[in-house]
C-alpha cells in the first residue's frame, strides 16, 4: 500500500510551483494521497519550516513521507537526505530545516536513520530540485523504496546546524542575565514563538520577572489570560517552545517582531 505524503513549502500558491510538483507525485506515485502541510512558509525562512515541520509531523498518520522544501542552496552542494523516524519519512535539504524535529529533546530515545542521497546532478533544473529531485525520491519512497538504498548514511550531529532551528532549555542560570533567541514564527494573533524550551527555569518564574512597561522583561506566565492589558509576556505554547504574547493582542506588533529577527531577553530580573 502506498504511504501517504505530506507538502511542506515556501512556494506559496501564486505561482505554479506546487502545482507541478503535485504533478510529478500524481504521475510517478498515483496511489499515494497528497496532502498539505503549508505552502506559506516566508521565503527562505528554514526556521519557520523547522518549526511547521516538527510541529505538525506528529498529527499525520504514521506512515507519512514529508516533503519538505526550503532550500536557499537549491542548485549548490548543499546535501538532500532522508530521515526515518519511526515510520514516518522526511526529504528535505541539509540546511538545518530537519534541525526542530531531530533535536535531543525532541527525539527523546528514539534514533532517526539518516541519509545523503545520491543523485544526477546533470539531469535536472539547478532552480526547481522541489520538482526535479525532492519530488521523484519522494514518490519512490512513498511506494517502497528503502532510504538506505538512496546513499550513504550520515549521523544526526554530522547534519548542518541552523542558529534559529538549535532550540535550547532554559537553565537556571540564565535567570537575569540576556537570552538572545531567533523568532521562529509569528502567528495570526501576533503570538511570537522563539527557539526557547521551558527548561528547567521556566516554570519555576511563572508569575514572576515583569519589569512594568518595558517589553524587553516578559513576565513568565501559564495563559493569555493571566497578562494584563498590553503586557507582554512568555508562556509555554501548544507546539512546546515557549511565545511572547498579548491577552488579545499582538506581540509582534507591541514589539516590532517578525520572522527571522532575533529578540535579546532577561527573565526573572525583578
Amino acid at each position: 500500500m502506498a504511504r501517504p505524503i505530506a507538502l511542506l513549502t515556501d512556494f506559496g500558491l501564486d505561482d505554479p510551483y506546487v502545482g507541478q510538483v503535485k504533478g510529478v507525485l500524481a504521475r510517478l506515485a498515483p496511489e499515494s494521497r497528497v496532502l498539505d502541510l503549508t505552502h506559506a512558509v516566508a521565503p527562505f525562512q528554514v526556521g519557520q519550516a523547522a518549526f511547521f515541520l516538527a510541529a505538525g509531523a506528529r498529527h499525520f498518520p504514521e506512515s507519512t513521507v514529508f516533503l519538505a522544501v526550503v532550500d536557499p542552496g537549491v542548485g549548490t552542494d548543499r546535501r538532500i537526505v532522508v530521515a526515518r523516524l519511526e515510520d514516518q519519512l522526511f526529504v528535505a535539504p541539509d540546511n538545518g530545516l530537519l534541525g526542530l524535529l531531530l533535536c535531543p529533546r525532541a527525539l527523546g530515545q528514539r534514533t532517526p536513520e539518516i541519509v545523503s542521497v545520491t543523485y544526477d546532478h546533470e539531469r535536472v533544473s539547478a532552480t526547481f530540485h522541489g520538482r526535479d529531485v525532492f519530488a521523484p525520491l519522494t514518490a519512490d519512497l512513498a511506494k517502497g523504496a528503502l532510504p538506505a538504498d538512496l546513499g550513504e548514511q550520515v549521523a544526526v550531529q554530522d547534519l548542518v546546524r541552523h542558529p534559529a532551528t538549535s532550540p535550547r532549555p532554559l537553565t537556571p542560570e540564565d535567570q537575569g542575565q540576556r537570552v538572545t533567541a531567533h523568532v521562529l514564527h509569528v502567528d495570526r494573533f501576533g503570538n511570537v514563538v522563539l527557539n526557547l524550551q521551558p527548561g528547567a527555569l521556566f516554570h519555576a518564574l511563572i508569575g514572576s520577572g515583569q519589569h512594568r512597561g518595558v517589553p524587553a522583561f516578559p513576565r513568565a506566565v501559564r495563559t493569555y489570560a493571566d497578562l494584563r492589558d498590553r503586557e507582554v509576556g512568555m508562556l509555554e505554547g501548544s507546539q512546546g517552545l515557549l511565545e511572547l504574547a498579548v491577552n488579545q493582542g499582538s506581540a509582534a506588533r507591541l514589539m516590532g517582531c517578525q520572522v527571522g529577527h532575533t529578540v535579546s531577553l532577561t527573565l526573572g530580573d525583578g
